[in-house]
């Protein structure tokens, strides 16, 4: 019972733990929520001033370049710690029973192959980088006038901003084409050349939790039947008290029993649902013709519509003066980093409008919520990821996008 209440309590810390990560990193607002804005913003920087004064300046950024790399870190040793316990007790355990083929080995090292190669090349496949010279293989997409302006330059790089790009600070200090977001994981930004790889990546993890979760499972099945765990007698040795089978001891037994077995399925099982939910998401917003950077961006348009709406009914319940025939105020969207890690959206909200020369409590109709432009169908969707434009613009011939002084290419109309 001792292990069993252990379980129940580290499972039940393990929760409360997750939903405050989630509040603080995920949900809560850093510039509403005074705990997520210390967590996420007023302790990191006084930390790291006082890293500062203790190590110096040059140590300080050896331990920012180990600390920017601490997902890699931790995936290495998850990854590659679960797959040595694999390897030195899974395996021997499938040469001494009857219950699980021992196929399973050979697609096992297939799998291990595929998820470090996956690993790699969504690490090292750059995801476009946007230069003066490469302009015109990048400018495909249309200027929607709301997430993306058109004949605006970047800040930092003076060159034109392209439709669904954005400046990535955190690895290329470049302007990167259909940028999503930058994964700590890979430490690497995703954008329009090598999303599918980021997507493959998470593909492989998550068929590699599940396939692992599955076999353990069999082999714990097979143990039960083989030793027909579920028709014996049990013995306390703390209490000296005889107890029959049941689904708690025939847990507690196998934990104890095969202990590197059971948290190496616990493991599997909790990485692959998160990895799971992580995939599902990406599918989702692909399908939808949208990327992570731009979801950011439409939660702000959703904001400020439904701001405006209700200022709008408001109105016309009181009877107060409607400006019909006015030029529409737009959305202020936010532009921050954004990562696989929770807590770095969009620095600026959208419940305001942006300024206009009428007086600031106008009230007008802001109309039907807007159209993602960029979603052209399920199919074209995942056209456009799998066979990025800007590869297709490289492979259509000698006359195109390889040729430096070609002009800017025009912009094409959304379907």
């Amino acid at each position: 019972m001792a292990i069993t209440t252990t379980l129940i309590f580290a499972f039940v810390l393990y929760l409360a733990f997750l939903a405050v990560f989630l509040y603080v990193f995920v949900f809560a607002d850093p510039a509403t929520s005074p705990t997520a804005e210390f967590l996420t913003e007023t302790l990191p920087a006084k930390a790291t001033k006082q890293l500062q004064k203790v190590l110096g300046p040059k140590s300080l950024s050896i331990l920012e370049f180990f600390t920017d790399r601490l997902l890699i870190i931790i995936y290495c040793a998850v990854v590659f710690g679960a797959w040595s316990i694999i390897f030195n007790f899974v395996y021997p355990w499938i040469d001494r029973q009857d219950y699980v083929s021992s196929c399973h080995k050979w697609i096992g090292y297939a799998i291990f192959v595929a998820c470090v190669g996956s690993w790699r090349l969504a690490s090292t496949r750059s995801p476009g980088i946007i230069t003066a010279k490469s302009l015109h293989r990048y400018d495909h997409f249309p200027y929607d006038d709301l997430l993306f302006v058109a004949n605006r330059k970047c800040q930092t790089t003076g060159i034109p901003r392209v439709a669904r790009s954005k400046f990535d600070r955190l690895k290329y200090q470049k302007n990167v084409p259909r940028f999503d977001h930058f994964c700590g994981w890979v430490y690497n930004t995703i954008g329009e050349e090598n999303y599918r790889f980021f997507l493959l990546f998470l593909f492989v993890h998550v068929g590699m939790c599940a396939y692992g979760a599955t076999i353990v499972v069999f082999l714990f099945r097979g143990h039960i039947l083989e030793k027909k765990l579920d028709e014996v007698v049990f013995f306390n040795r703390h209490t000296g008290e005889e107890m029959k089978a049941s689904y708690t001891i025939i847990v507690q037994y196998l934990f104890n029993t095969f202990t590197l077995e059971s948290a190496t399925l616990l493991l599997m099982v909790v990485m692959g649902f998160a990895l799971g939910l992580f995939l599902g998401y990406h599918i989702y917003l692909t399908s939808l013709g949208m990327t992570t950077n731009e979801s950011y961006k439409w939660s702000d348009v959703r904001k400020w519509h439904k701001s405006e709406l209700k200022r709008y009914n408001d109105a016309l319940k009181k009877r107060q003066p409607i400006i019909e025939n006015y030029q529409k105020v737009q959305p202020i969207v936010g532009d921050g980093d954004i990562t696989c890690t929770p807590g770095s959206g969009p620095s600026t909200g959208a419940s305001n409008g942006a300024p206009a020369p009428n007086p600031a409590d106008a009230v007008q109709d802001p109309g039907p919520m807007p159209r993602n432009i960029y979603d052209r169908g399920f199919m074209e969707n995942w056209k456009e990821v799998i066979f990025p434009l800007s590869l297709q613009k490289i492979n259509s011939g000698p006359n195109d996008a390889t040729t430096e002084d070609r002009p800017t290419a025009s912009k094409t109309k959304a379907t």
